[in-house]
């Protein structure tokens, strides 16, 4: 006889015990999150060069009773777990971790000297709004949608800045100074792609204007390229979205498993595999 796999009758109290916690919590969460917000803006604003814990001690114990909440919530979470997967590796278990983590690394004393900087990670707390919010996951299945098609992208526009940082570090650094290091020269690249264009630094050689001329035609090819892929990925989403039954939280896994064959399917391009392959497809001449 197999064995049951319904849960005791304890699992399933306590499992209802956090349901009905959780749901309490659902209902403040939102007012918390921007409350904490508000409030690390009045602390930063009037205690500007002061950690937390030599401040008004009304600021430290609201972030401690918010953190405290939300820490909570996340153990329920856990022991409630709502089918989605193994909870803490969730995309939102992530997002509920990543809200109350800097509250606990401010207790690390290597990071004891940082804790202004471990305050503003308090801001990672309104990635709970995902949660909360249909239209965030829809954006946010709109990018992941993108991302697949920006890559190749990306590495065509991480070619051609390489190629142009070091062509401009050999032609244009014996004129320059600046151009003689590669993180400056980087940063030059970065402005001119997208066109922002500080002005504070430009080619002085014809061999440096020519190469930088060359690469603001590629640049903006790129930059283009990325903007239409992003623009189909939202059309895409948002042509579902339309359907009150389209949940975008498991187009997350849909578009992933996609992409996954996609890839197995075309993983021995350019390899000795592949050409066999063409060579079997081929039909012999006669």
């Amino acid at each position: 006889m197999a064995p049951s796999t319904e849960p005791s009758p304890e699992a399933s109290s306590s499992q209802e015990v956090a349901k009905s916690a959780v749901d309490v919590i659902d209902r403040v969460a939102k007012p918390l999150v921007w409350y904490s917000i508000l409030l690390l803006a009045v602390e930063c604003q009037i205690y500007a060069d002061t950690g937390s814990r030599e401040n008004f001690g009304f600021f430290l114990w609201s972030e401690r009773i918010v953190a405290l909440v939300f820490t909570l919530e996340y153990f329920l979470r856990w022991i409630r777990n709502s089918g989605r997967g193994y909870y803490p590796l969730t995309l939102l278990g992530v997002i509920d971790l990543l809200a109350i983590l800097p509250f606990w690394l401010g207790f690390l004393p290597i990071l004891q000297p940082h804790l202004h900087l471990v305050r503003t990670l308090r801001l990672l707390r309104m990635l709970k709004f995902f949660r909360y919010s249909r239209g965030l996951q829809l954006m946010a299945l709109g990018f992941y949608r993108a991302y697949f098609n920006l890559r190749p992208l990306m590495l065509a526009a991480v070619m051609i800045v390489l190629f142009t940082m070091f062509a401009l570090f050999q032609v244009e650094g014996p004129h320059q100074e600046e151009v003689r290091s590669l993180f400056t020269i980087g940063w030059f690249l970065e402005v001119t792609g997208t066109t922002v264009g500080y002005g504070d630094l430009s080619p002085q050689t014809t061999g440096g204007k020519t190469i930088v001329m060359v690469y603001m035609v590629a640049g903006l090819a790129i930059f283009m390229a990325c903007f239409s892929a992003i623009t189909s990925a939202f059309d895409q989403v948002f042509s579902q979205a339309s359907d009150p039954d389209f949940d975008p939280r498991d187009h997350f896994i849909i578009v992933k498993r996609q992409q996954e064959r996609l890839e197995e399917r075309h993983k021995d391009t350019g390899t000795t595999d592949d050409e066999d392959a063409e060579a079997e497809e081929t039909p012999e001449r006669t």
